[in-house]
C-alpha cells in the first residue's frame, strides 16, 4: 500500500511542480512565438524592400532596355534590307549575263542543230548507197542464182525419175519372178 501512496504523492508532487512551472513555460513559449513572429516580419519586410528595389531598378532600366531593343530591331532591319538589295543586284547581274549570252547560246544551238541534221543526212545517204549496192549485187547475182536453182530442180527431177524407174524395174522383176 505504501507504493500506491508513494506513487500518488510523487504524482501530486509532479502536478504541483508542473503547475508552478506552467506560467514560466507559457511565458517562454509566448516569447518564442513573439521572436518567431518578429523574425518572420523582418524577413517579409526585407523581401518587400528587395522587391521594391528590383522594381525600381527595372523602372530605371526600362528606357535603356527599350532603346537597346529598338536599336537591335533597326540593325536587323538594316541587315535584312542590305541582304535584299544585294540579292536584287545579283539577280539583275544574272539577268544581264543571260541577255548577253542569249545570242551566242542561240547560235550554238543552231549550229548544233545544223550539225545534227548534216549527220543524219550523211547517215541516210550512206544507207541509201549501201541499199543500192546490195540491190545491184542482187541483180548481178540473179542469173547465176536462177541457173543454180534450175540446175538443182533438174538434178532433183532426174533423181526422182531414177528412183521411180528403179522402183518400176524392181516391181517388174518381182512380177516376172512370181509363179503364175
Amino acid at each position: 500500500m505504501r507504493d500506491p501512496q508513494n506513487q500518488a504523492a510523487k504524482e501530486a508532487e509532479r502536478d504541483e511542480k508542473r503547475i508552478e512551472e506552467e506560467p514560466g513555460q507559457l511565458a517562454r513559449e509566448q516569447a518564442r512565438r513573439g521572436t518567431d513572429l518578429a523574425r518572420e516580419q523582418a524577413v517579409q519586410k526585407e523581401q518587400a524592400a528587395k522587391e521594391a528595389k528590383r522594381k525600381e531598378e527595372r523602372i530605371e532600366e526600362e528606357p535603356a532596355q527599350l532603346a537597346r531593343e529598338q536599336a537591335r530591331r533597326q540593325t536587323d532591319l538594316a541587315r535584312e534590307q542590305a541582304i535584299q538589295k544585294e540579292q536584287a543586284a545579283k539577280e539583275a547581274k544574272r539577268k544581264e549575263e543571260r541577255i548577253e549570252q542569249e545570242p551566242a547560246q542561240l547560235a550554238r544551238e543552231q549550229a548544233r542543230r545544223g550539225t545534227d541534221l548534216a549527220r543524219e543526212q550523211a547517215i541516210q545517204k550512206e544507207q541509201a548507197a549501201k541499199e543500192a549496192k546490195r540491190k545491184e549485187k542482187r541483180i548481178e547475182e540473179e542469173p547465176a542464182q536462177l541457173a543454180r536453182e534450175q540446175a538443182r530442180r533438174q538434178t532433183d527431177l532426174a533423181r526422182e525419175q531414177a528412183i521411180a524407174e528403179d522402183q518400176e524395174a524392181r516391181r517388174r522383176k518381182a512380177k516376172n519372178q512370181t509363179p503364175s
